[in-house]
Protein backbone atom coordinates (compact mmCIF):
# COMPACT_ATOMS: atom_id res chain seq x y z
CA UNK A 1 0.00 0.00 0.00
CA UNK A 2 1.49 3.19 -1.11
CA UNK A 3 -0.95 5.96 0.46
CA UNK A 4 -2.10 5.38 3.86
CA UNK A 5 -5.04 6.68 5.01
CA UNK A 6 -4.52 9.14 7.79
CA UNK A 7 -7.47 11.06 9.83
CA UNK A 8 -5.61 12.43 12.77
CA UNK A 9 -4.60 16.06 13.27
CA UNK A 10 -2.56 17.75 15.57
CA UNK A 11 -4.32 20.71 17.57
CA UNK A 12 -7.99 20.64 17.96
CA UNK A 13 -10.84 20.70 16.03
CA UNK A 14 -13.83 21.99 18.10
CA UNK A 15 -16.98 22.95 16.33
CA UNK A 16 -18.55 25.84 18.86
CA UNK A 17 -22.16 26.34 19.18
CA UNK A 18 -24.40 29.80 18.57
CA UNK A 19 -22.01 33.01 17.77
CA UNK A 20 -18.59 34.16 19.42
CA UNK A 21 -18.25 37.00 22.00
CA UNK A 22 -18.09 40.61 20.99
CA UNK A 23 -16.96 42.42 23.57
CA UNK A 24 -16.67 45.92 24.22
CA UNK A 25 -13.46 47.93 25.79
CA UNK A 26 -13.64 51.67 26.45
CA UNK A 27 -10.69 53.19 26.59
CA UNK A 28 -8.75 50.68 24.52
CA UNK A 29 -5.11 50.73 24.28
CA UNK A 30 -3.32 49.97 20.67
CA UNK A 31 0.63 49.28 20.39
CA UNK A 32 2.56 48.86 17.49
CA UNK A 33 4.21 45.80 18.10
CA UNK A 34 5.05 43.62 22.22
CA UNK A 35 8.66 42.49 21.75
CA UNK A 36 7.48 39.90 24.62
CA UNK A 37 4.52 38.65 22.32
CA UNK A 38 7.13 37.67 19.64
CA UNK A 39 5.41 40.91 17.43
CA UNK A 40 1.82 39.29 17.43
CA UNK A 41 -0.67 42.23 17.99
CA UNK A 42 -2.94 42.52 21.10
CA UNK A 43 -5.59 44.99 22.42
CA UNK A 44 -4.86 46.49 25.73
CA UNK A 45 -8.11 47.54 28.25
CA UNK A 46 -7.42 51.02 30.51
CA UNK A 47 -6.60 48.99 33.23
CA UNK A 48 -3.77 47.56 31.01
CA UNK A 49 -4.58 44.10 30.92
CA UNK A 50 -4.34 42.49 27.62
CA UNK A 51 -7.68 41.66 26.08
CA UNK A 52 -8.00 37.65 25.36
CA UNK A 53 -10.40 37.87 22.42
CA UNK A 54 -7.98 40.17 20.07
CA UNK A 55 -5.12 37.20 20.61
CA UNK A 56 -4.91 35.45 17.92
CA UNK A 57 -3.24 31.94 18.73
CA UNK A 58 -3.00 28.09 18.08
CA UNK A 59 -5.03 25.60 20.16
CA UNK A 60 -5.03 25.18 23.64
CA UNK A 61 -2.09 22.96 24.13
CA UNK A 62 0.34 25.21 21.65
CA UNK A 63 -1.14 29.11 23.68
CA UNK A 64 1.76 30.79 24.99
CA UNK A 65 2.45 31.78 28.41
CA UNK A 66 2.87 34.98 27.58
CA UNK A 67 -1.30 35.18 27.27
CA UNK A 68 -1.69 36.69 30.90
CA UNK A 69 1.07 39.37 30.16
CA UNK A 70 -0.36 43.13 31.76
CA UNK A 71 1.69 45.19 29.93
CA UNK A 72 4.75 45.55 28.17
CA UNK A 73 7.68 46.56 30.76
CA UNK A 74 8.99 49.22 27.98
CA UNK A 75 5.84 50.79 27.23
CA UNK A 76 4.78 53.98 29.24
CA UNK A 77 1.38 55.56 29.46
CA UNK A 78 -0.41 55.71 25.87
CA UNK A 79 -1.78 59.88 25.47
CA UNK A 80 -2.63 60.12 22.28
CA UNK A 81 -5.87 59.42 21.40
CA UNK A 82 -7.95 58.09 17.73
CA UNK A 83 -10.53 60.50 16.60
CA UNK A 84 -13.81 59.79 18.56
CA UNK A 85 -16.46 57.21 17.06
CA UNK A 86 -17.28 53.29 17.44
CA UNK A 87 -13.92 50.92 16.45
CA UNK A 88 -13.86 47.19 15.28
CA UNK A 89 -10.88 45.68 15.63
CA UNK A 90 -10.34 43.20 12.58
CA UNK A 91 -6.67 41.75 13.75
CA UNK A 92 -3.80 41.50 11.88
CA UNK A 93 -3.76 42.13 8.04
CA UNK A 94 -1.64 39.38 6.88
CA UNK A 95 -0.78 38.93 3.34
CA UNK A 96 -0.36 35.26 2.89
CA UNK A 97 -3.61 34.29 1.51
CA UNK A 98 -3.94 31.10 3.64
CA UNK A 99 -3.47 33.44 6.92
CA UNK A 100 -5.38 36.18 5.41
CA UNK A 101 -8.51 33.47 5.37
CA UNK A 102 -7.86 31.69 8.74
CA UNK A 103 -5.99 34.03 11.09
CA UNK A 104 -7.49 37.60 9.55
CA UNK A 105 -11.14 36.99 7.97
CA UNK A 106 -12.17 35.13 11.17
CA UNK A 107 -12.71 38.73 12.95
CA UNK A 108 -15.01 40.02 10.44
CA UNK A 109 -18.29 38.11 10.88
CA UNK A 110 -20.05 41.02 13.00
CA UNK A 111 -20.75 42.69 9.71
CA UNK A 112 -22.99 40.17 9.10
CA UNK A 113 -25.18 41.57 11.66
CA UNK A 114 -24.76 45.25 10.30
CA UNK A 115 -27.70 46.30 8.58
CA UNK A 116 -27.08 47.99 5.09
CA UNK A 117 -28.84 51.08 6.19
CA UNK A 118 -26.92 51.36 9.56
CA UNK A 119 -23.71 53.15 10.62
CA UNK A 120 -20.25 50.55 10.30
CA UNK A 121 -18.01 50.42 12.55
CA UNK A 122 -14.46 52.19 11.94
CA UNK A 123 -12.38 48.74 10.91
CA UNK A 124 -9.04 49.08 13.09
CA UNK A 125 -6.32 46.60 12.07
CA UNK A 126 -2.63 45.90 12.81
CA UNK A 127 -0.60 45.76 9.65
CA UNK A 128 -0.45 47.30 6.36
CA UNK A 129 -3.13 50.92 5.71
CA UNK A 130 -5.24 51.69 2.66
CA UNK A 131 -1.92 53.21 1.01
CA UNK A 132 0.26 50.06 0.93
CA UNK A 133 0.97 48.51 -2.06
CA UNK A 134 -1.80 46.09 -2.93
CA UNK A 135 -0.92 44.66 -6.12
CA UNK A 136 0.84 41.30 -4.80
CA UNK A 137 -2.54 40.41 -2.51
CA UNK A 138 -5.25 40.82 -5.04
CA UNK A 139 -7.09 38.71 -2.83
CA UNK A 140 -7.85 41.14 0.02
CA UNK A 141 -9.29 44.08 -1.81
CA UNK A 142 -11.12 41.17 -3.69
CA UNK A 143 -12.65 40.00 -0.45
CA UNK A 144 -13.46 43.41 1.35
CA UNK A 145 -15.05 44.22 -1.76
CA UNK A 146 -17.65 41.33 -1.92
CA UNK A 147 -18.29 42.49 1.89
CA UNK A 148 -18.86 45.97 0.55
CA UNK A 149 -16.45 47.15 1.73
CA UNK A 150 -12.50 48.57 0.43
CA UNK A 151 -9.21 48.67 1.72
CA UNK A 152 -9.81 52.37 2.42
CA UNK A 153 -12.13 51.26 5.30
CA UNK A 154 -8.88 49.65 7.11
CA UNK A 155 -7.55 52.33 9.78
CA UNK A 156 -4.16 51.78 11.31
CA UNK A 157 -2.16 54.16 13.29
CA UNK A 158 1.53 53.98 13.03
CA UNK A 159 1.67 54.76 16.93
CA UNK A 160 0.52 53.83 20.16
CA UNK A 161 -2.97 55.44 20.70
CA UNK A 162 -6.45 55.09 22.74
CA UNK A 163 -9.63 53.98 21.54
CA UNK A 164 -12.50 55.47 23.13
CA UNK A 165 -14.76 52.61 21.73
CA UNK A 166 -13.64 49.47 20.64
CA UNK A 167 -15.66 46.51 19.44
CA UNK A 168 -12.88 43.40 20.01
CA UNK A 169 -14.69 40.36 18.16
CA UNK A 170 -13.79 37.03 19.15
CA UNK A 171 -12.19 34.99 16.27
CA UNK A 172 -14.41 32.60 14.65
CA UNK A 173 -11.67 30.00 13.73
CA UNK A 174 -8.69 29.51 15.76
CA UNK A 175 -6.12 27.93 14.10
CA UNK A 176 -5.89 24.29 14.90
CA UNK A 177 -8.16 24.93 17.99
CA UNK A 178 -11.75 25.77 17.24
CA UNK A 179 -14.30 27.44 14.65
CA UNK A 180 -17.70 28.47 15.08
CA UNK A 181 -20.35 27.72 11.77
CA UNK A 182 -20.37 31.66 11.44
CA UNK A 183 -16.79 31.39 9.63
CA UNK A 184 -18.44 29.05 7.07
CA UNK A 185 -21.68 31.61 6.93
CA UNK A 186 -19.47 34.39 6.29
CA UNK A 187 -17.48 32.70 3.87
CA UNK A 188 -19.52 31.50 2.04
CA UNK A 189 -21.19 34.87 1.57
CA UNK A 190 -18.38 36.20 0.38
CA UNK A 191 -18.00 33.24 -2.38
CA UNK A 192 -21.55 32.51 -3.77
CA UNK A 193 -21.19 35.25 -6.52
CA UNK A 194 -18.71 33.69 -8.23
CA UNK A 195 -20.97 30.62 -9.28
CA UNK A 196 -24.60 30.26 -10.36
CA UNK A 197 -26.38 27.39 -8.35
CA UNK A 198 -27.05 25.69 -11.50
CA UNK A 199 -22.82 25.39 -11.64
CA UNK A 200 -22.39 23.40 -8.32
CA UNK A 201 -21.43 20.04 -8.89
CA UNK A 202 -21.94 20.45 -13.44
CA UNK A 203 -18.70 19.01 -13.89
CA UNK A 204 -17.58 15.36 -13.20
CA UNK A 205 -13.77 16.28 -14.50
CA UNK A 206 -11.72 15.88 -11.85
CA UNK A 207 -8.73 18.30 -10.77
CA UNK A 208 -5.76 18.31 -9.38
CA UNK A 209 -4.03 21.65 -7.33
CA UNK A 210 -0.58 21.63 -8.51
CA UNK A 211 2.22 23.22 -6.69
CA UNK A 212 4.67 22.66 -9.43
CA UNK A 213 5.15 26.07 -11.39
CA UNK A 214 5.98 27.50 -7.31
CA UNK A 215 9.48 28.72 -7.05
CA UNK A 216 9.14 29.04 -3.59
CA UNK A 217 7.18 28.38 -0.11
CA UNK A 218 7.07 26.32 3.04
CA UNK A 219 6.88 22.66 1.33
CA UNK A 220 6.15 21.25 -1.74
CA UNK A 221 6.72 17.17 -2.95
CA UNK A 222 9.52 17.90 -4.93
CA UNK A 223 8.50 15.33 -8.01
CA UNK A 224 5.22 15.89 -8.16
CA UNK A 225 5.06 16.72 -11.94
CA UNK A 226 6.00 13.04 -12.53
CA UNK A 227 2.62 12.24 -10.64
CA UNK A 228 0.34 15.04 -12.73
CA UNK A 229 2.08 13.93 -15.70
CA UNK A 230 0.09 10.74 -15.23
CA UNK A 231 -3.22 12.02 -13.77
CA UNK A 232 -3.22 14.61 -17.14
CA UNK A 233 -3.09 11.73 -19.02
CA UNK A 234 -5.88 10.07 -18.01
CA UNK A 235 -8.36 12.83 -18.24
CA UNK A 236 -7.65 14.77 -14.72
CA UNK A 237 -7.36 18.85 -15.06
CA UNK A 238 -4.38 20.11 -13.69
CA UNK A 239 -4.30 23.65 -12.27
CA UNK A 240 -1.83 25.96 -11.07
CA UNK A 241 -3.99 27.42 -7.94
CA UNK A 242 -1.55 30.71 -8.19
CA UNK A 243 -2.00 31.81 -11.73
CA UNK A 244 -6.13 31.99 -10.93
CA UNK A 245 -7.67 35.03 -9.54
CA UNK A 246 -9.34 34.38 -6.26
CA UNK A 247 -13.03 34.29 -7.70
CA UNK A 248 -11.84 31.54 -10.40
CA UNK A 249 -10.84 29.34 -7.62
CA UNK A 250 -14.03 29.41 -6.39
CA UNK A 251 -16.05 28.78 -9.08
CA UNK A 252 -13.33 25.85 -9.90
CA UNK A 253 -14.01 24.43 -6.70
CA UNK A 254 -17.80 24.82 -6.76
CA UNK A 255 -18.31 23.17 -10.46
CA UNK A 256 -16.47 20.46 -10.09
CA UNK A 257 -16.94 17.44 -7.68
CA UNK A 258 -13.91 16.10 -6.77
CA UNK A 259 -10.61 18.20 -5.80
CA UNK A 260 -7.32 16.58 -5.52
CA UNK A 261 -4.00 18.35 -4.52
CA UNK A 262 -0.83 18.56 -1.72
CA UNK A 263 -1.71 19.76 1.62
CA UNK A 264 -1.78 23.35 1.80
CA UNK A 265 -3.16 26.91 1.71
CA UNK A 266 -5.45 26.64 -1.73
CA UNK A 267 -7.90 24.20 0.09
CA UNK A 268 -8.98 27.11 2.18
CA UNK A 269 -10.83 28.31 -0.61
CA UNK A 270 -13.65 25.69 0.22
CA UNK A 271 -14.74 27.72 2.65
CA UNK A 272 -15.94 30.06 0.03
CA UNK A 273 -17.17 27.06 -2.06
CA UNK A 274 -20.89 25.31 -1.79
CA UNK A 275 -20.47 23.17 1.44
CA UNK A 276 -20.25 19.39 1.09
CA UNK A 277 -17.10 19.32 -1.62
CA UNK A 278 -15.41 16.26 -2.24
CA UNK A 279 -11.54 16.11 -1.45
CA UNK A 280 -8.68 13.80 -2.01
CA UNK A 281 -5.27 15.55 -0.24
CA UNK A 282 -1.68 14.28 -0.34
CA UNK A 283 -0.53 14.63 2.99
CA UNK A 284 3.53 14.98 3.74
CA UNK A 285 3.07 13.84 7.34
CA UNK A 286 0.60 11.44 9.59
CA UNK A 287 -0.65 13.99 11.56
CA UNK A 288 -1.76 17.44 9.65
CA UNK A 289 -3.42 21.09 11.28
CA UNK A 290 -6.36 20.44 12.64
CA UNK A 291 -7.30 23.77 11.32
CA UNK A 292 -7.89 21.19 8.16
CA UNK A 293 -10.17 19.28 9.84
CA UNK A 294 -12.32 22.37 11.12
CA UNK A 295 -13.06 23.74 7.46
CA UNK A 296 -14.29 20.00 6.49
CA UNK A 297 -16.22 19.57 10.07
CA UNK A 298 -17.77 23.50 8.82
CA UNK A 299 -18.37 23.00 5.57
CA UNK A 300 -19.52 19.42 5.37
CA UNK A 301 -16.58 18.37 2.82
CA UNK A 302 -15.61 14.74 2.46
CA UNK A 303 -12.29 14.86 2.30
CA UNK A 304 -9.93 12.32 2.40
CA UNK A 305 -6.15 12.27 3.57
CA UNK A 306 -3.48 10.31 2.54
CA UNK A 307 0.52 10.08 3.81
CA UNK A 308 2.44 8.29 0.48
CA UNK A 309 4.69 5.95 2.44
CA UNK A 310 8.39 6.13 2.22
CA UNK A 311 8.22 9.66 1.59
CA UNK A 312 11.72 11.13 2.55
CA UNK A 313 12.65 15.01 2.57
CA UNK A 314 15.13 17.70 2.18
CA UNK A 315 15.89 20.98 2.25
CA UNK A 316 17.18 24.06 -0.25
CA UNK A 317 15.50 25.13 -3.69
CA UNK A 318 12.81 27.76 -2.45
CA UNK A 319 10.78 25.82 0.30
CA UNK A 320 11.45 25.64 3.28
CA UNK A 321 11.36 21.45 3.10
CA UNK A 322 11.10 19.50 0.03
CA UNK A 323 9.32 15.98 0.39
CA UNK A 324 10.21 13.23 -1.83
CA UNK A 325 7.42 10.94 -3.31
CA UNK A 326 8.84 7.13 -3.01
CA UNK A 327 6.94 6.22 -6.30
CA UNK A 328 5.63 8.88 -7.94
CA UNK A 329 3.98 6.71 -10.53
CA UNK A 330 2.33 4.26 -8.24
CA UNK A 331 0.91 7.66 -6.26
CA UNK A 332 -1.09 8.66 -9.40
CA UNK A 333 -2.42 5.05 -10.12
CA UNK A 334 -3.56 4.69 -6.51
CA UNK A 335 -5.33 8.41 -6.98
CA UNK A 336 -6.94 7.66 -9.84
CA UNK A 337 -8.47 4.78 -8.43
CA UNK A 338 -9.74 6.51 -5.13
CA UNK A 339 -11.34 8.83 -7.63
CA UNK A 340 -13.45 6.27 -9.08
CA UNK A 341 -14.76 5.00 -5.10
CA UNK A 342 -15.22 8.38 -4.12
CA UNK A 343 -18.57 8.15 -3.14
CA UNK A 344 -17.47 5.33 -0.36
CA UNK A 345 -14.19 5.93 -0.38
CA UNK A 346 -13.39 5.79 3.69
CA UNK A 347 -15.97 2.64 4.11
CA UNK A 348 -13.65 0.95 1.36
CA UNK A 349 -10.34 2.25 2.78
CA UNK A 350 -11.11 1.06 6.18
CA UNK A 351 -12.10 -2.58 4.84
CA UNK A 352 -9.01 -2.57 3.13
CA UNK A 353 -6.91 -1.42 6.08
CA UNK A 354 -8.91 -1.09 9.50
CA UNK A 355 -5.97 -0.36 11.33
CA UNK A 356 -5.54 2.96 9.11
CA UNK A 357 -8.33 5.04 11.04
CA UNK A 358 -6.75 7.10 13.76
CA UNK A 359 -9.43 9.27 13.79
CA UNK A 360 -10.71 10.03 17.04
CA UNK A 361 -13.60 8.46 18.56
CA UNK A 362 -15.28 11.84 19.82
CA UNK A 363 -15.14 13.17 16.03
CA UNK A 364 -17.63 11.54 14.03
CA UNK A 365 -17.53 9.93 10.60
CA UNK A 366 -17.64 12.04 7.62
CA UNK A 367 -21.36 11.71 5.89
CA UNK A 368 -21.91 9.79 2.53
CA UNK A 369 -23.89 11.21 -0.16
CA UNK A 370 -25.50 9.74 -2.96
CA UNK A 371 -24.31 8.71 -5.76
CA UNK A 372 -23.99 8.73 -9.70
CA UNK A 373 -20.59 10.05 -9.79
CA UNK A 374 -18.73 6.88 -10.11
CA UNK A 375 -20.56 6.16 -13.79
CA UNK A 376 -19.91 9.68 -14.24
CA UNK A 377 -16.35 9.57 -13.93
CA UNK A 378 -15.72 6.48 -15.76
CA UNK A 379 -17.58 7.95 -18.81
CA UNK A 380 -15.14 10.74 -18.72
CA UNK A 381 -12.10 8.70 -17.57
CA UNK A 382 -12.12 5.91 -19.56
CA UNK A 383 -8.91 5.17 -18.38
CA UNK A 384 -10.22 4.14 -14.58
CA UNK A 385 -11.76 0.77 -15.81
Amino acid sequence: MILQRSEAFYGRAEVREGRPALRLVEDAHYLMRVPQLDKVPVIFDAARRMVPESLDHHSGDRTPTWQTTTWPDHQGPVTDAAPDGTYLYVGAIHPHYGHFVINTLGRFWPLLDVDERGLRPTLLCHGPGPDADWSGTPFIPEILGRLGLSVMDLTTFGRPVRIPSLLVPQAALQQDDYAFPVMAELCREIGRGYYAPEEVDADPQPVYLSKTRLTGGVRRFSNEEAVTDVLEREGVRIVHPELLSFPEQVRLFARHRVILGANGSAFHTLLFAPPGRRVITLADRLKLSATYRLIDLITGTQAHYYYPVGTSSHTGAGFTVNFVLREPETVAAELLRKIARIDTLRESDLRADPGSWHLSPMIPPLPRRPGGLLERLRRALPGLG
